[in-house]
This record gives C-alpha cells, structure tokens and sequence, in this order.
C-alpha cells in the first residue's frame, strides 16, 4: 500500500485503511497500559478483559475525537474563533468524562467480574477522577488534532514550495521577456484601453476586479470556500475577457446554479480558465470561440473547457504548458487520487478535461 497515499488520500479505501490503523493502534496501547496497572493479576489474565473494556468504551473515544477534528477544527481554528473552541472542546470534554464514568461504574464491573476479577469502582477523591478522565481524553483528542493539522501544514508546505518554484521560474521567464501578465494585471491593463472607448463600462468592470482581487489575497489560504462563490467568482472573470471587444471570441458558458452546501480547494477552477483564455490569445485566427461546462452529480464537480485551434497545429503553447502541471500538481496535493485532469487536441479544437471528487480533499 502506497504510504502517501494512506495518509493523505480521500479514497474510501485508504481512509478507512488510515482511521483502522489509528483506532487499533490506540486500542492497542490503551488496553497494555491498562493491563500493566494490574500489578496483581499476570497480564496475560488481564489482558482479554481489558480489551473488551477498551473496545466498548471505543465508541465514546471516536465521537470525542471526530468532533474535535471535524467539527471544532474546520468551523472554529480555521475562522479564528479561538475562544468559542476551547469553551466548546471543555464542554465536549465534561460531556465525555460524564459518559466515561457512567459506562465504567455500570460496564466495566461486568466485563472483569466475568473473568474473576474485582473491579474498583472509582478513587475516593472525585476530583481526581476528574482530572485524570480529563488529561486522558485530551491527550487522545489533542493526538488526533496534531494528526489532523500535521497533514495540512505538511500540504500548505508543498504549495508554499510549489509556488516558490514557480515564482522563481516565472522571474526567470520574465527577464527573458518570455512571461505573459497574470490575469488581474493583464485586466487592469485593458481598462486603460477600454476606458477611451467604453467609459460607462469601466465601473461595473472594477468593482469585478476588486471582487477578484479580494479572493485572490483574502480567500486562497482557506482550506475550502464555497463552491457557489467560487462560480459566481468565475463568472464575473469571464465578464471580464467578454468586455475585451478586440478579441473577437464566441464565449459559451454553462455552469451549474444549484451548488447548494458543496465546498471546493480554492484557486483552482479560476486558474485553470484563465490559462484557457491565455492560450486562444496566444493563437492567431480571425474567430475564436471559447466553450465552458460545468457539471454537479454525486459529489462530483466535472468541468469541461474547449477552446479554437487552427487545424494545422497539434500541441499546446510553451510545450506542456507550465500552468498545468502547476493546476495539476496542486490538485494532487489537495485532492490525492480523487481527482482526473486530462487534455484532448482535437483537429479544431482543445479540450481540457476536469473532474474532482469534492469529498476528497485532504481533512
């Protein structure tokens, strides 16, 4: 089994394989722990008892644990609400130490009574069961939140890395004159133009680039942003290649309305439409024409994005196209063998395939 991709993907194989191997670890130490501290018994006597006694108490653990990194991690940590987090993780906390002692003031005596074996209830300081409940839940949950946010500042590392790369290889490029303006500022550079020609228009086209701007800068460090915003986002670029009358492109856009609660990695589909539109302008034809589809079924997100060719050309611009294999490197890092990216070249026509399971991102 590939171990890059058990610990970090989204495949249901892997990480069931993943949350398998942790729970039996930890069942495992806790029940050898608990066996040791019957210094009177042989720990082969108190081992099996033991066993049960943690397998049974598992499901109290694995709600404890999934709510800190399921829920308090991506709705607290991530927004910066610190304080509502830790209120809520010694509230959740309290509820399982109220739990725990229920079950081992009414469960455990049977479990080791079976095996001839007398059970102490509790110590006589209540306070220090409390306390002892306490510091062994947290070390569990604090464990699993390391795990949890271990993986995604290992992921955000290899983006940092990546985009290191791909900034020193763009400066190398632009000393050469080779590097085409990114988007914001290739825009920015059509309203001096647009401004003599259309000034009515200049207004509603800023405020889309302040809207873009605003993603880019404020939005692309989260680790999900809604999938409605990131269309509605997409759509007001694209507007923006429309106002640019010079081009003479047929643009056809068709993406999906009801996106509901669905949530994606950001800067993902908007750079790869971007590239898009960079390589038609790269191509000399008096029409051009430009065809994007979206589709939603079953946690998948599908997109479709074509663009004109003269027939005589067979190959992208700038060989394999750096900005793909950048797109498509960064998808591998957040969505590991749950996404497919493919190119199609067609005698009139190119087409980039893309599909992401969005329930397979890395969490």
């Amino acid at each position: 089994m590939n171990l890059n991709a058990l610990v970090f993907s989204n495949n249901p194989r892997y990480r069931i394989a993943r949350h398998v191997l942790f729970w039996s670890t930890w069942i495992l130490y806790d029940t050898i722990f608990v066996s040791l501290s019957w210094s009177k018994y042989p720990f082969s006597k108190v081992f099996f008892p033991s066993l049960l006694v943690e397998i049974f108490s598992f499901p109290i653990d694995i709600i404890f644990c999934y709510l800190i990194i399921y829920f308090l991690i991506p709705r607290y940590l991530y927004r910066g609400k610190y304080v509502n987090m830790i209120l809520l993780w010694l509230l959740f906390s309290f509820c399982y130490i109220v739990c725990f002692r229920l079950y081992t003031t009414h469960i455990n005596p049977i479990i080791y009574s079976a095996y001839g074996m007398p059970y102490r209830m509790h110590s006589a300081s209540f306070i220090w069961d409390f306390f002892d409940l306490f510091s062994q839940i947290n070390m569990e949950g604090s464990l699993a939140a390391a795990i949890k946010l271990g993986k995604m500042w290992y992921i955000k590392l290899q983006e940092l890395d990546l985009m290191k790369k791909e900034k020193i290889k763009s400066e190398s490029e632009a000393e050469d004159g080779k590097i085409q303006p990114v988007f914001l500022v290739s825009a920015l550079d059509r309203l001096e133009i647009l401004a003599e020609k259309k000034p009515e228009i200049i207004p509603a086209l800023l405020q889309k680039i302040k809207n873009l701007m605003k993603y880019v800068i404020y939005d692309y460090n989260q680790p999900k942003v809604p999938l409605k915003r990131e269309m509605e986002l997409l759509k007001e670029y694209i507007e923006l290649e429309k106002a640019d009358v010079s081009k003479c492109i047929t643009i056809s856009v068709k993406l999906p309305e009801n996106v509901s609660d669905e949530k994606i990695s950001p800067f993902i589909i908007l750079p790869l439409v971007e590239n898009s539109f960079r390589q038609l302008s790269l191509i000399d034809m008096p029409q051009k024409f430009m065809k994007l589809e979206g589709k939603l079924y079953a946690g998948n997100f599908a997109m479709s994005i074509a663009w004109s060719k003269p027939v005589d050309t067979s190959t992208l611009h700038n060989g394999s196209n750096s900005s793909l294999g950048t797109i498509n490197k960064r998808l591998s890092l957040l969505y590991p063998q749950s996404h497919k990216i493919k190119i199609v070249i067609k005698p009139d026509e190119f087409v980039v395939n893309l599909k992401i399971d969005l329930d397979g991102a890395i969490n």
